[in-house]
């Protein structure tokens, strides 16, 4: 038995080293190597793009949104907007039939079926070349369309996923800033070596002939089976750090984490609807895919594992190196549950770190549970 407990154990340590630290320094190193950038063609490339922007009771930001979009530095003649109402019953459908530009359109689901019934019906509708995923509190900067449509150049790219910068409380903004850049690091040297295996929901393109529908009950997921859908079909996902939009955060910390739940959620539902992507003959989309995402939304298992079998082995008479090795997983453990009451910088990673994959956790939980919508109610944002 003590030899079981070590095992998994070094196993599940394992695990977690390579997701966090390893696999990011692997990134590097193979992206300089074996890394090869779209060809990015001209700045004359100006394909016809239609937004699609999901809207379920968004009336707070709708205007401001159609606005941040008819406002980006590309021809007038080659952009529309299609907003896409989930059944809203707020004032955001009128607020959209008041804008008279002709190149905003409103499009309202006979009945509810979340982000994804918008995506899978709407899509088809829009003859556009190319169609901009994006969500109603994601506000653009001007250049942000120029910058990313260049990649479309190259006939091999399929999608552009952007870069979102979060405005986050003082209190989250550490945390948060760091994970968003140390993710977006990572998107970006995967798209180098071939494709990044997920965008940011809120702000990612695709070619429109490559689209498929996802799955009716696919929950807050799109932002990874539509990439790697692409993947599929032989064409890559490159991520650009220079197409910069931004997104508020909640300042309710149980919004947010009711928000990372639901995620949590949909990662599990896409874990079973990828299981082709663990062929090694993909290549590099297997690499990162398993190294990337399984990895991390397993994690919190890896964590409960290492965790019982280090305390297993300390009880069976273990050497003093399980019993060091255990007194700092409940010291860095506490550290963490005691942020609020001793709020160092430290330990508002340990405790966004733990947020994470607790909400990974009981994500798993409700996937088990039964996943028959994808209907879900809408965070409140600053």
């Amino acid at each position: 038995m003590l030899l079981v407990f070590k095992t998994v154990f070094w196993l599940s340590f394992g695990v977690i080293v390579y997701s966090y630290f390893l696999y990011p320094c692997f990134l590097i190193i193979f992206a300089r190597l074996f890394g090869r950038p779209a060809n990015t063609g001209d700045d004359d490339y100006l394909p016809e793009i239609g937004v699609l922007v999901p809207a379920y009771n968004e009336e707070k930001v709708i205007k401001h949104k159609i606005e941040s979009i008819l406002s980006m530095d590309y021809p007038a003649d080659k952009l529309s907007v299609w907003v896409g109402s989930d059944c809203s019953d707020d004032a955001t459908d009128e607020i959209v039939k008041g804008i008279s530009d002709p190149r905003v359109r409103l499009w309202r689901s006979e009945r509810r079926g979340g982000k994804t019934g918008v995506i899978n019906e709407l899509t088809p509708q829009i003859s556009s070349e190319i169609i901009l995923f994006t969500d109603a509190n994601t506000m653009h900067r001007k250049d942000c369309l120029r910058v990313m449509v260049k990649h479309f150049a190259d006939p091999q790219v399929g999608g552009v996923a952007g870069h979102i910068e979060h405005k986050a409380s003082a209190e989250n903004e550490n945390a948060e800033t760091v994970y968003r850049s140390f993710e977006s690091r990572q998107k970006f040297l995967e798209g180098q070596l071939h494709s990044s295996i997920s965008a940011f929901g809120g702000f990612y393109a695709i070619r429109n002939k490559l689209f498929r529908p996802i799955p009716r009950n696919a929950y807050s997921n799109d932002d990874v089976l539509i990439p790697m859908n692409i993947i599929r079909q032989g064409y890559r996902i490159i991520y650009d750090l220079e197409s910069v939009s931004e997104e508020d955060m909640t300042d309710k910390v149980s919004s947010e984490f009711q928000r990372r739940v639901r995620i949590g959620a949909g990662n599990f539902q896409s874990f079973f609807w990828l299981l082709d992507f663990f062929n090694p003959l993909r290549g590099w989309p297997c690499f990162c895919y398993i190294s990337h995402k399984v990895t991390r939304w397993f994690s919190p298992f890896f964590i409960l594992f290492c965790l019982i079998s280090c305390l297993g082995v300390v009880m069976l008479g273990g050497s003093q190196m399980y019993k060091f090795l255990l007194s700092c997983g409940i010291i860095f453990s506490i550290s963490g549950l005691l942020y609020h009451q001793v709020p160092l910088r430290m330990n508002r990673h340990i405790f966004y770190f733990f947020a994470m994959n607790l909400a990974l956790l009981l994500g798993s939980i409700r996937f088990a549970g039964g996943i028959k919508s994808a209907v879900w109610k809408r965070t409140e944002r600053a």
